[in-house]
């Protein structure tokens, strides 16, 4: 029987697909769908016991896992176009791209060295492999991108190669700037992409090393030609492209008539329980993942993603334009009085507003911005007695900020609602904020890289703190009390590196025109981890990852680590492999320890007599919401929320549901892998003082 002439899958070709080049352990390749996980296998004969070193749109880069055989092969035709073999070892070899399709006469293979800082490359009618040196560090290389004639290198800086200088045998290059890059957690991985004629870098961030754990935030900045001068401009959106990014490098496609979403990136990533398929959402800033199937999942086999069509390229404006919602307002114009537009025939009947039915007003009331609920309330004394207290009824709320206009989205967990708030202190704002705290209905935000302010976003107060020194990097970062309590509002930033042979501290004083800066020697090891400080008893205590605590003195400025309690963990557990959160409860502490994977949460809480940690089994009537930028705990009037444990994560479908683990049962409502995540949100409860 003839062989057919492609064994991709069906529908290959009109979406993007991942593949897995196994090597010599298995005769077949797996094709998944990303979009629903499932797998087709296929036994292409010309991919066995090779691995994938790289791709550009349908075509692989294969290497016999034995053997220094290589060459390039065409998923969809089955192609073949043999290599020379490689005589270096492979050992020595590091990063590789394919520049190209071989159909472009401008096709190079491209491999950087691990240790000598040479480049080694061929083009497809080459028969030997040719060996040049480069005068940068090549040990720091992240990731490259081939476009326009030139190899865009990333490691401490981004090297420029010209790619037509390989055939003088000396590479020419010229070196340029990263991006200026906001610091949230510890990991990052870093990609060029090259999208409608320009080039984007992305740059995901993890709250522990890259390849463990979750994405927590993403930066994308576009490269703008200025005058022959580079610069790196912040985007917010890319219109109707995706990115899908692997480790091999980052591709963009036009989702018109895909089920692939406009405006996000989609990342394939190894995990600590396996690869996912994370999608971030650029639009309403969330973060959501499928996890792939065991079988899938294959040890030391990675998935790289094929792009086999190229759609017409749109010259989209990729910078985010902005629509400010606006809070409803009733006007009255007249006392029982009918007026009539003349031009549109309508018939207008106004009446005082006190004399309206309830219901109505209840329906008014329910349609409104917080704010202006809680302005209603206050026309009459009738409708304070009747309306209910937004206060009362969502005494907590998980607030996001999705884009920087200054518009900001309210979610109610108890209600499943969501409202708008607009916060006249971030509407004109040209650079992204991030908040980082929130304690008594203020927080604490970041615009930029080094501006910090404390906004109250119920009654639009706002101030700005002094510019840091440097930008910001820090573990965690708390403040005391609201700043209307000045002078005592001090505002405490923490940094300790994972291996806790060192604090600092940057602080600032209410009234104070610069921050203050100390670095101390721990006589104790104190690791810092991503979660927030707890002013508690007059000093800011600190939740070290091994479960130790550090204590901050704001009156003598000294900083101390604990012997007692002694810590939850006699080893440090991986980096990013855990959560761990501190807060405060009824004038007692509370540690909370939870798996990435949500495979257990243990929560403890301090015996101050004997300085010991007691494991909890029960919250009793306490409700904690956890998040490393603030954790609250709260005694609540529902039944049904208490003893439950909430995280900032809203279900996929509906955005109505909250993820929580119930302590009674020691499990959680469903399966938190379907829920997406706002990554730039904060706990917050509200004050309107």
């Amino acid at each position: 029987m003839p062989r057919p002439k492609s064994m991709s899958p069906c529908g290959f070709g009109y979406q993007p697909w991942l593949i897995q080049a196994r090597g010599s352990d298995k005769e077949t390749q797996m094709f998944i769908n990303p979009l629903n996980g499932s797998i087709e296998e296929r036994n292409i004969c010309e991919m066995h016991g090779q691995l994938c070193l790289s791709r550009f749109e349908e075509w692989l880069f294969l290497v016999d896992n034995l053997s220094d055989d290589c060459f390039l092969l065409s998923i969809n035709s089955l192609t073949k176009i043999d290599l020379p073999p490689i005589e270096e070892p492979f050992s020595s070899l590091g990063f590789r791209i394919l520049t190209s399709s071989p159909t472009s006469p401008d096709c190079t293979i491209i491999f950087l060295g691990m240790e000598e800082n040479f480049l080694l490359f061929c083009h497809p009618c080459d028969t030997e492999w040719t060996k040049l040196p480069v005068d940068f560090d090549v040990d720091g290389v992240r990731n490259m991108l081939a476009y326009n004639g030139n190899l865009y290198v990333i490691h401490h800086d981004i090297e420029i190669i010209n790619l037509a200088s390989l055939s003088t045998c000396c590479v020419e290059s010229i070196s340029m700037d990263r991006p200026d890059l906001s610091s949230f957690g510890i990991g990052s991985v870093q990609h060029l992409v090259e999208s409608c004629g320009n080039i984007f870098f992305v740059r995901t961030r993890f709250p522990g090393l890259p390849m463990t754990t979750s994405i927590v935030d993403i930066e994308i900045y576009k490269l703008l030609d200025f005058e022959d001068e580079y610069i790196w401009l912040r985007v917010e959106s890319i219109g109707d492209r995706a990115f899908l990014l692997d480790q091999n490098g980052g591709q963009s496609f036009c989702t018109q008539d895909t089920q692939f979403d406009k405006d996000c990136v989609y990342h394939i990533l190894p995990c600590y329980d396996g690869e996912r398929i994370y999608k971030i959402c650029l639009e309403d800033q969330t973060i959501e993942f499928k996890l792939l199937t065991a079988e899938a999942a294959q040890k030391n086999s990675f998935s790289y993603w094929i792009l086999t069509v190229r759609r017409p390229i749109q010259n989209d404006d990729l910078l985010t334009s902005f629509e400010t919602i606006a809070c409803s307002e009733v006007c009255q114009t007249g006392c029982g009085m009918v007026k009539k537009d003349e031009n549109v025939g309508a018939i207008y009947i106004s009446m005082p507003l006190t004399n309206l039915p309830i219901d109505i007003v209840q329906s008014i009331s329910e349609q409104l911005p917080l704010k202006d609920s809680v302005r209603l309330r206050a026309v009459c004394k009738s409708w304070a007695k009747q309306l209910p207290d937004p206060m009362k009824e969502e005494p907590m709320w998980l607030m996001s900020c999705p884009k920087k206009c200054g518009t900001c989205q309210m979610f109610s967990p108890y209600k499943g609602k969501q409202f708008t708030l607009n916060l006249k202190g971030l509407s004109s704002s040209d650079v992204p904020t991030r908040l980082l705290f929130s304690k008594d209905g203020w927080i604490l935000a970041l615009k930029g890289c080094d501006l910090l302010c404390l906004m109250n976003p119920f009654t639009n107060d706002f101030h700005h703190l002094p510019i840091l020194e440097d930008d910001y990097s820090y573990n965690g970062i708390a403040f005391s009390c609201p700043p209307k309590n000045s002078p005592n509002c001090m505002v405490f930033a923490i940094f300790s590196p994972p291996r806790g042979d060192f604090t600092r501290i940057t602080a600032w004083q209410y009234g104070q025109e610069e921050w203050f800066e100390m670095q101390f020697d721990n006589d104790l090891p104190f690791s810092g981890t991503d979660n927030n400080p707890v002013f508690f008893n007059g000093e800011f205590y600190c939740l070290g990852r091994w479960g130790n605590l550090g204590v901050f003195n704001p009156e003598n400025k000294e900083w101390r680590v604990l012997d007692k309690p002694s810590p939850i963990h006699s080893e440090a557990p991986d980096i990013g492999t855990e959560h761990c959160y501190l807060l405060e409860c009824d004038g007692e502490l509370i540690s909370v320890f939870r798996a990435f994977n949500m495979e257990y949460v243990r929560v403890f809480k301090l015996d101050r007599t004997n300085m010991a940690w007691n494991l909890l089994e029960d919250l009793g009537d306490v409700t904690l919401f956890l998040d490393y930028r603030t954790s609250i705990a709260r005694n609540l009037p529902r039944k049904s929320f208490r003893n439950k444990v909430f995280l900032p994560r809203l279900h996929n479908e509906t955005n109505e549901t909250t993820f929580y683990y119930c302590m009674k049962t020691g499990k959680h409502n469903p399966n938190f892998k379907i829920f997406r995540e706002p990554y730039n949100c904060v706990w917050l409860e509200a004050q309107f003082q």
